[in-house]
């Protein structure tokens, strides 16, 4: 049972991970490669609050653009 909350929160961790970088090239208006930093963990807390700060950021931004 252990192993597999781990293996979900894994999982989740790297799909955050993705979706953090996707939100950092939309910001920046660069590209990224992915098996640079694919093997590059960052702790489950951290990612959630970088999502959290990225996905306002990206907000933010479309929102002044389109208004």
């Amino acid at each position: 049972m252990t192993l597999e909350i781990k293996n979900i929160w894994n999982a989740l961790n790297r799909v955050l991970t993705i979706i953090n970088l996707v939100l950092f090239m939309v910001l920046n208006g660069q590209g990224f490669d992915y098996t640079k930093v694919k093997g590059k963990t960052v702790p489950l807390y951290l990612n959630v609050i970088l999502l959290l700060i990225l996905g306002s950021a990206v907000f933010i931004t479309l929102y002044g653009l389109f208004s």
